[in-house]
C-alpha cells in the first residue's frame, strides 16, 4: 500500500475510533439503558406488546432507576410506596422518590411531602414542606393550593 494511503487509512481509523469513544454510555435505539426505561412503563402501565405486569415493572424499574433516570426512580419508589411487584417498603420509597425528587422530578417531590407529613417528627414536618414547596414550584397539580 502507497505510503499516502496508509496514513490516510490510519486516520480515518483514529478518527473513528475517537469519534465512538465520544458517545454518551447510554444513547443509542436498543441501549440497555432504553430498554429498560421502556420496560419499566410498559409493565407497570401496560402496552400494546405487554400486559400489566408489577414483578416485570419492579425489576425493570430498578434496572433504569440504576441508571439514573428520574420517572423511573419515581415508578421504582412507587411501586416501593404501594407494594407492588415486592414487598411494601416505605424507606426504599422514600430513597427512591428522594433520587428523582433531588433531579427536579415533580411527583416523586410529592410524594416525599406525603411520607414526611404523615410523621410527627417535627424534622420530618419540615421536609414536609420544603418537598411541597419544591412540587408547587414545579407546577404540580396536586401540590398546588386549592
Amino acid at each position: 500500500m502507497p505510503r499516502s494511503l496508509v496514513g490516510a487509512h490510519t486516520a480515518l481509523v483514529l478518527a473513528a475510533l475517537l469519534c465512538s469513544a465520544c458517545q454518551p454510555i447510554h444513547m443509542g435505539i436498543d441501549s440497555d439503558y432504553t430498554v429498560a426505561v421502556e420496560n419499566c412503563y410498559a409493565y407497570r402501565y401496560g402496552d400494546k406488546l405487554r400486559k400489566i405486569n408489577f414483578t416485570q415493572a419492579f425489576d425493570w424499574c430498578h434496572r433504569a432507576a440504576q441508571w439514573g433516570d428520574a420517572n423511573s426512580q419515581t415508578l421504582l419508589g412507587e411501586l416501593y410506596y404501594l407494594g407492588l411487584g415486592g414487598e411494601q417498603d416505605m424507606r426504599h420509597a422514600e430513597v427512591w422518590f428522594e433520587k428523582a425528587a433531588r433531579q427536579g422530578q415533580p411527583h416523586a417531590q410529592y410524594m416525599l411531602y406525603r411520607i414526611h407529613a404523615a410523621s410527627n417528627d417535627l424534622a420530618r414536618q419540615e421536609r414536609a414542606d420544603y418537598w411541597l414547596k419544591q412540587a408547587r414550584q414545579s407546577g404540580y397539580k396536586l401540590a398546588q393550593p386549592r
